[in-house]
């Protein structure tokens, strides 16, 4: 037993009182309800529930017992006492016992009050909770999307479910929408909020809760605008102006002012100077007058691109500030003087300047608040402000009288000369603090001053000369202002201006004579220290050396002794050239005196010498830097070589025209080549970014594009130098991301969707993106890291997929070198997959003339959205069925496309005139499409309105027919109503359809089984017409059969022997009759019918034998007893007539007493059956002998015999007579054919017999003899003797049994493989063949058929006449239209001649040789031929083989000539499909590369059948759409009276005659039953009579069968011989179509079996002459003959339709009118394939395409 864990309720003491006259009550109880929470089915509960006294009285407590079973009040004793204070407590035990909640109560009693304290039992239920408030706090307006996070708990033990919902407009999205929390458990709903502008946001959201009321929290969000304000240093009011005013050029002016980022977030700035603003001044004089500035318009080109951001700065100008954080911005003028040209400078050289200084946001370039059409619905003034800064530079302007050149008065050493300089300064707005360098010789007073705007100066210049001489010296004035010092936050006072005074003076020398002394001694009137003026190249000096300056070696003066040291390279001494330093001498050098050519002494000091090591060490670092310099230049020469072969310029004209719009191609990231590296590029940390610079950096980086190939990480050193740079805000904001907003507006779900993210990055270094996307709507983008190449701009494929409906609003960042470059938002409308029908409701209306698809409608689906929808259709079934079907069913509708589905109403006379079709579209939305067919009214009427069943046999079905005739305008839908007919009529079809203007047949079967007479009516229902009546009337006869005699008795009958008793059966009645016998349980009984026409197949039973009698008629018949053991028999044989049992009826009825009774079913005497069976005596050896004499021994006049015995013994006690019967059988025997060695004997018991039989044929013939035996006297047959010879002549039999060639176009070659089988061979032979010719109109002959063995042509003889088989392949292949049916001549060395039937067609006519196409639609292209003689070359003459019996000839050849008429074709020799045409001479030639080769001519296609093509292949649907455009074209134009309906083959198999009525009544017999209607039947010959206006041979309008059967046959097979030799004549191919596929099955088979009798010497033999035969297999039969009709039909379309067409005579072929197209000559000269009339259709419809199809498609696009 357990106790849950969960909390009780302890609510506030309830008192009760009750008022008495003596007692006051007062109670409390708690709890006041008791609640088992979380409660299991199967668990027990426990609650206490307490009592509390609080009156002043005892009081008497009874406690009353919960009524529902599940609760338990736990006392022993219900009635309690409970005194004044106290309280007692009760235990409620709870014990659930299902999963429900279950509410009870207890009550307590006191007196006559009751307490109810509540049980409540609750199941374990979900307790949800959720916070009522979702504050974002103070947002920043930037389109970013926040995002909040809020818990739902389940406090419960159940899970819960919830569901949120906001119908507001703001851009808020809660998820999940819907979802469970398990128990115990917690889930986050997440809330995002787009902060797309300012407002102050208190929206409700509704969230529903599982057992909870709905609850409403609210969202509360406060957005403001990221505003960045400009300052007063003094206030804080905003600064819209800096006016620096005038400014000396090369001095300074600095301002300062305080940026303020107004707004709770941090952000990034930079500050860029617009110098292509409207409004600014860039260096203009602004008060020059007009005239004269353009006047000067190089100074005007100058100014223009000056570098404004070299004159203003701005410290600092980028950085970030935090929220509301103020930092000091420091401005800095400096203007610099631009030279116009002009040699002095005045006061026109003002420069004035304004500009316009922004300071805004990295990251907002192009906006990020935009709405869903992606349109800016808010500018970006607050995250930017613009400051003016003016300002105007001066030169300084300093006149100096008397002039800038002072020439002072010439004075003596110690003396001075003065000249006053009055100085001006001209200008008018500054003044000049100037300063006088130091000068030597010269004194400036006073040496520094100020001189104000507009006053002068005066200064006294002194020279007072220290030496003497002349002296031209430059005065350098110092002009002194502010100069900004190099962090351009301060300036000094320093000289940015000087001016030059040129000084002029001459010091005299006092005069005074000076002895001139002449020293004779040797010293060199030039003295120079050593090494210098040494003559470096003296080697040069071959024959003598320079003066003073020789070679010591050579130099012979003053030898005094000879120096064998002396060195070649020494260098002459000067006496006094000593070194005056002490540094060491160069020790490659040499000195000797000149004199006496001793090396001089060099003192070295050791101090300052180089040591051996430093020399050497000194020597290595020269080469080292030598090799460095001049791997360096190579470098830099191969450099220079490559760069001339890239750019070298070719004077070679290659046709390119300049600007004629060709482009440059996209270079990929490792063809950007880096002009300089990126350190060197970057730019100034104090130098403002201009627009003018960002669109031209801007415009270099869109000009280089990196299509693909960017790589993920940096690899390079390089790249990974440039990507690990920390980047300031000033180089990021040359980073451009965008668009901000990727909006991918309305998007399916779970479909994929793309949109580019272009990075345009202007900095000359790498730089590595990467995309912060957590998003799993985009995590289908392949890449989220980027390294882009300096200068350079991509795009990036950005792949969003949502499998969620409803709005989107996310956002992601991105970092540029890992600092953070902004945010892009995400917006999507994910939509469910939804398709649109283009109507609701599809009216039908018969719309052609065939009866199964007349009733059809299209209805389109529209797929509106970027995805993919899988649709399905469902037809909603009713009770009435469903008669519309709807193609495709299912299907896929591509993305902003349409699909076109058609819809069918299968007609019959129940068919639901209205349906409805559901359509399922995956994933999304569910359409109804309702359907309705509309009929039109018809009328119908039987052509006969009675029909009369005459003598009718009882028992039996007869069969009369009904025509409907549909004499209205839309097609009749009938119902026979069975309830108004008899039981015994039954109408077939029962319903069906009636084509307007055609017939139907009903088939009427009447089963009587009372013989009366009788007369009613059948009605028949047209749909949307009247009922019609038919009266069908009539009589029944009693069938009258007599059997005589009617008593067998077999006597003396032998086991193994066969005796027949014949008796007559004879129909007395005026009806046919049905005769059975049954013998099923006596089999050695059986029926001999000696006329088989009367006998009916025997049924499935044994032993049941049936024979049908017509009126008035006998039947020779005979028991059969063939007993196999010995047995006595005697019975009655159970004989029935009509189904009715007839011996037994008669037996019954003669047992009636009144015999005079009106028989009322058919009787027939009882036969009676007796027989004695003997044992056999006499055992025979054999009953049959076969004989065989092979050919090659019947020699010339000699005769062959051949014996055979026959072994007699007499097994039986008694002697055995035994005699062999010739009597009836006599001819074979008197000729000497057979002879027997006895023929009569007598044999004891247990004797033997033996009888020679011999066979001599004396003609090639098979002999076949019965001859019967008998014994002992006995009338009975004993045995009969089966007497066999044979002449065994060679056979050939083919495999297969006649060859049927698929029509193939001209020139192709078609072939089959052919096993010949020998027989009876017992000889080797050679065998040969003999291939009928053809000979044209000009005597030429052709041989189209071709016969190869490949494994040789001898038969191998063999002892038994079984012979090896042989292989031949026999080919086709013509060049002139041709169809034949002939056979193909075999023969061997003994002159035995065998036939193979070989039929072959070849045209060029599509109608023909469709079947070739249909085999072969995945292996055959037609080629377009160019024909450049313009010409074809004409047929010579074309020929048909006339289809007739071939005899064997007489000569070496047969000889056939064509009865056709003529085709217009063009001779062709190509082996492929084509089409020959001639090009206009506006043509271009074409490219012989392009040009089709020739087959190969020896290429062979292998034969495939036609006929037989299985279900659902190609070749099969291609055939079947070729027949349903024959029976539409026949149907609607072949008929002389308007449209008729067929069907091929069955409607024009069936309609072969035309007949006038006959009555029921009449006696005539003439016509056939089952052909029974009149003109109304329409036939082929109609078809004809219409088209040709004449009729085949033989055949009449009115032409009718006769009754007899085998008559019919044979005359349907003459009329459509006729046929098909009048379609023959007139240039029809359809030798392969022979008579007999055009009858109907049944008449088929009739068709053989009168055949096989009149003819049955097979194909194979040897006879003289034999005619062609071809036996179908009935299963194939179908196929055959709806290939043999549809055939004919082309024929007949082809000979006598399109043979009309004629060509346009030149003067009136209708011209092409293309433009701007190659025009090529719609005219086919000559095909394989196509006819000339096809050829000319052909080229009318290329003509009329050509002149309409650029006015069709003249507005569509490319590609649509």
């Amino acid at each position: 037993m357990e106790k849950s864990a969960m909390d009780i309720e302890r609510a506030s003491p309830i008192p009760w009182d009750t008022d008495s006259q003596k007692k006051d009550v007062q109670l409390w109880v708690t709890p006041s309800e008791l609640k088992f929470l979380n409660t299991v089915a199967g668990k027990v509960y426990r609650l206490p529930v307490t009592v509390h006294n609080l009156g002043r009285w005892n009081q008497k407590i009874r406690f009353q017992e919960p009524i529902k079973p599940q609760f338990k009040l736990m006392l022993t004793n219900l009635d309690k006492a409970l005194a004044s204070g106290l309280h007692m407590t009760a235990m409620v035990e709870y014990h659930p016992d299902k999963d429900e909640n279950t509410f009870d109560q207890l009550h307590i009693l006191i007196g006559n009050k009751v307490i109810e304290v509540p049980l409540i039992g609750m199941i374990p239920s979900c307790e949800l909770e959720v916070a009522s408030l979702v504050d974002f706090g103070t947002l920043v307006a930037n389109s970013k999307v926040y995002f909040k996070e809020i818990r739902i708990i389940n406090h419960g033990k159940a899970p819960g479910i919830f569901k949120t919902d906001y119908q507001g407009q703001l851009p808020i999205l809660m998820s999940p929408a819907s979802g469970v929390v398990e128990a115990k458990s917690s889930m986050i709903l997440r809330v995002n909020f787009c902060a797309d502008q300012p407002r102050i946001v208190n929206e409700l959201a509704k969230v529903s809760l599982q057992g909870c009321p709905d609850i409403h929290f609210s969202i509360k969000a406060h957005v403001v605008e990221q505003i960045i304000e400009l300052l007063n240093m003094n206030s804080d009011k905003k600064l819209e102006c800096i006016r620096f005013g005038s400014v000396f050029f090369g001095t300074s002016k600095i301002e300062q002012a305080v940026l303020y980022n107004n707004s709770p977030e941090s952000i990034n700035w930079v500050a860029i100077i617009q110098d292509d603003s409207v409004g600014g001044e860039m260096g203009t004089n602004i008060r020059q007058r007009t005239d004269v500035a353009l006047n000067n318009l190089t100074y005007l080109n100058k100014i223009k691109n000056i570098d404004i951001t070299n004159f203003i700065s701005c410290v600092p100008n980028e950085g970030t500030l935090l929220p509301y954080q103020k930092v000091i911005i420091t401005f800095c003028f400096s203007p610099k003087l631009v030279f116009d040209g002009k040699k002095d400078i005045d006061p026109s050289h003002r420069q004035d300047y304004a500009v316009f200084l922004r300071f805004e946001s990295v990251g907002s370039k192009d906006g990020f608040l935009r709405n869903d059409n992606y349109k800016t619905i808010k500018s970006d003034q607050f995250q930017k402000v613009e400051l003016a800064l003016t300002g105007s530079g001066l030169p300084v302007l300093l006149h100096f009288d008397p002039g800038e050149v002072l020439n002072f008065t010439p004075c003596f050493m110690g003396e001075r000369s003065d000249i006053l300089c009055i100085v001006q300064n001209r200008s008018k707005s500054l003044p000049v603090t100037y300063r006088f360098q130091k000068t030597a010789h010269f004194k400036i007073d006073p040496e520094k001053g100020k001189i104000d705007e507009g006053c002068i100066q005066n200064v006294m210049c002194s020279f007072i000369p220290h030496q003497i001489g002349n002296f031209k010296v430059k005065q350098v004035i110092d002009i002194i202002g502010p100069v900004a010092d190099e962090n351009l936050q301060s300036s000094s006072m320093k000289p940015f201006y000087h001016i030059y005074l040129e000084f002029n003076s001459i010091c005299k020398p006092f005069t005074k004579k000076v002895v001139m002394k002449i020293n004779p001694g040797i010293s060199p009137l030039i003295t120079n220290p050593i090494g210098h003026l040494v003559v470096s190249d003296l080697e040069n000096y071959k024959v003598q050396a320079p003066v003073a300056m020789l070679q010591s070696a050579r130099t012979h003066i003053h030898d005094h002794r000879t120096n064998e040291e002396s060195m070649k390279d020494a260098l002459i001494a000067f006496p006094n050239d000593r070194a005056a330093s002490i540094r060491s001498e160069d020790n490659r050098k040499h000195f000797r005196t000149i004199f006496t050519k001793i090396p001089r002494h060099t003192y070295v000091d050791p101090d300052f010498a180089y040591t051996d090591f430093e020399k050497l060490e000194k020597k290595a670092h020269k080469n080292y830097y030598d090799n460095y310099i001049k791997y360096l230049r190579s470098v830099r020469l191969q450099k220079e070589e490559e760069r001339k072969c890239m750019y070298s310029y070719d004077y070679t004209d290659i046709g390119i025209e300049p600007a004629s719009g060709l482009k440059s191609p996209s270079l990929s990231e490792v063809e950007i080549e880096e002009s300089q590296s990126s350190a060197e590029c970057l730019i100034k940390a104090n130098q403002l970014l201009s627009t003018k610079k960002i669109a031209s950096k801007e415009m270099e980086s869109l000009e280089r594009k990196v299509p693909k190939g960017l790589k993920a990480y940096p690899s390079t050193l390089h790249e990974k130098y440039d990507c690990s740079l920390i980047l300031t805000p000033k180089q990021i904001h040359q980073v451009i991301v965008g668009p901000s907003v990727l909006n991918f507006g309305d998007v399916s779900v779970n479909s994929t969707n793309t949109h580019l993210l272009h990075v345009i990055n202007m900095l000359p270094m790498y730089i590595l993106i990467k995309l912060d996307t957590n998003l799993e709507e985009l995590q289908k983008t392949k890449q989220f890291s980027y390294v882009i190449p300096p200068i350079s701009n991509t795009y990036i494929s950005m792949i969003f997929e949502s499998p969620t409906t409803g709005k989107f609003w996310k956002s992601f960042t991105f970092t540029v070198n890992s600092i953070p470059g902004g945010h892009i938002l995400v917006m999507a409308n994910i939509m469910p997959v939804t398709l649109e029908l283009s109507l609701k409701e599809l009216v039908l209306r018969p719309q052609s003339f065939l009866m199964k698809t007349c009733f059809r409608g299209t209805v389109r689906l529209y797929n509106r959205q970027n995805r993919s929808a899988q649709f399905g259709w469902q037809p909603v079934n009713t009770i009435k069925g469903m008669a519309f079907s709807i193609r495709p069913a299912t299907g896929t509708v591509e993305a902003y496309s349409s699909l076109e589905c058609e819809v069918m109403w299968q007609p019959s006379f129940n068919s639901p005139e209205k349906g409805d079709f559901i359509l399922n579209v995956s994933e999304g939305n569910t359409l109804t499409l309702k359907c309705v067919a509309h009929i039109g009214h018809t009328k119908v009427a039987f052509l006969e309105p009675r029909i009369l069943f005459g003598n009718s046999p009882q028992g039996l079905t007869t069969w009369r027919k009904a025509i409907l005739h549909n004499v209205g305008k839309n097609h009749a839908y009938f119902k026979v109503y069975d309830q108004s007919l008899l039981p015994t009529i039954k109408i077939i079809p029962s319903k069906g359809i009636i084509p307007f203007g055609g017939i139907t047949i009903l088939n009427i079967s009447y089963t009587p089984t009372v013989a009366e007479k009788f007369d009613t009516r059948a009605k028949v229902a047209i749909r949307h017409a009247n009922v019609i009546d038919l009266r069908i009337g009539g009589s029944v006869e009693i069938a009258n059969i007599e059997i005589n005699p009617n008593v067998f008795n077999f006597s003396g009958t032998y086991v193994g022997a066969t005796q027949i008793i014949p008796f007559v059966i004879k129909n007395k009645g005026i009806t046919r009759a049905i005769v059975d016998f049954d013998f099923k349980n006596f089999l050695d009984f059986s029926m001999d019918f000696k006329d088989k026409s009367g006998e009916v197949p025997s049924p499935a039973v044994p032993g049941i034998y049936s024979l049908e009698i017509e009126e008035n008629t006998s039947l020779e018949c005979g028991i059969a007893f063939s007993p196999k053991e010995v047995a006595t028999y005697d019975f009655s044989i159970q004989i029935y007539v009509n189904s009715f049992k007839a011996s037994e009826l008669y037996t019954e009825y003669l047992s009636k007493k009144n015999s005079d009774l009106p028989k009322t079913t058919p009787l027939i005497k009882p036969c009676s059956v007796q027989a004695t069976v003997l044992q056999a005596p006499l055992n025979l050896s054999s009953t049959e002998f076969v004989f065989h004499i092979p050919l090659h021994e019947m020699e010339a006049n000699k005769k062959v015999n051949k014996t055979q015995d026959l072994l007699l013994h007499n097994i039986s006690k008694q002697d055995v007579q035994w005699t062999l019967d010739f009597s009836d059988n006599d001819k074979p025997f008197k000729n000497g054919t057979f002879e027997f060695s006895i023929l009569t004997g007598h044999l004891q018991p247990d004797e033997k017999c033996n009888v020679t039989i011999t066979f001599c044929p004396s003609e090639r013939i098979k002999y076949t003899v019965n001859i019967p035996m008998y014994l002992n006297d006995n009338p009975v047959c004993y045995r009969v003797l089966c007497l066999t010879g044979e002449i065994q002549s060679p056979k050939l039999l083919f495999d297969p049994p006649f060859i049927f060639f698929t029509p193939v176009p001209l020139d192709v070659t078609t072939g089959m493989d052919i096993n010949i089988l020998p027989q009876n061979y017992f000889r080797s032979s050679t065998l040969n063949f003999q291939i009928p010719s053809a000979r044209l109109l000009d005597n030429d002959e052709i041989h189209p058929l071709s016969v190869m063995f490949p494994k040789g042509r001898i038969i191998t003889g063999s002892n038994n006449g079984i012979n090896n088989e042989l292989f031949c392949h026999l080919s086709f292949k013509s060049s002139k239209p041709v169809s034949f049916f002939t056979n193909l001549l075999f023969y061997d060395d003994r002159d035995n001649w065998f036939s193979l039937p070989v039929t072959a067609t070849a045209e060029n006519c599509i109608l023909t040789i469709y079947p070739y196409l249909a085999i072969h639609l995945d292996k055959q292209k037609i080629i377009l031929k160019d024909d450049k003689d313009g010409s074809p070359m004409k047929s010579r003459g074309s020929f048909m083989f006339p289809h007739q019996d071939v005899e064997l000839p007489s000569s070496a050849s047969i000889n056939m000539t064509s009865t056709a008429t003529k085709f217009n074709d063009a001779e062709l020799t190509s082996g492929n499909l084509f089409v020959g045409m001639d090009t206009l001479q506006e043509d271009l030639d074409f490219d012989e590369s392009k040009t089709p080769k020739r087959a190969d001519d020896g290429k062979e296609e292998k034969n495939e059948q036609f006929f037989s093509l299985e279900e659902g292949s190609k070749a099969y649907n291609f055939f079947q759409k070729v027949v349903n455009a024959a029976q539409t074209w026949f149907s609607l134009f072949g008929w002389p009276e308007g449209p008729h309906s067929l069907s091929i083959p069955e409607t024009i198999r069936r309609d072969v005659q035309k007949i006038q009525f006959y009555s029921s009544t009449s006696s005539s017999k003439k016509y056939a039953r089952q052909n029974d209607f009149t003109k109304y039947n329409k036939t082929i010959y109609d078809v004809l009579l219409h088209l040709s206006g004449r009729m085949p041979p033989g055949i009449n309008s009115s032409q009718s069968l006769p009754m007899d059967n085998p008559e019919r046959i044979t005359q349907l097979h003459l009329q459509h011989s006729s046929l098909l030799e009048f379609l023959n004549s007139q240039g029809g191919c359809i030798s392969h179509v022979l008579p007999e596929f055009l009858l109907e099955p049944q008449d088929y088979k009739k068709w053989l079996e009168i055949s096989s009798s009149s003819n049955t010497t097979p194909l194979s033999s040897c006879a003289s002459k034999e005619k062609c035969s071809v036996i179908i297999d009935m299963d194939k039969f179908e196929d055959w003959s709806k290939r043999a009709w549809t055939d004919v039909f082309l024929q007949i379309y082809k000979v006598l339709v399109l043979s009309r067409v004629t060509p346009y005579c030149s003067s009136n072929a209708p011209h092409i009118h293309v433009k701007n197209t190659p025009i090529i000559n719609p005219t086919f000269i000559s095909s394989n394939i196509y006819s000339s009339s096809e050829r000319i259709l052909l080229s009318w419809l290329n003509t009329n395409y050509e002149n309409t199809r650029h006015i069709i498609w003249e507005n569509c696009q490319k590609g649509h």
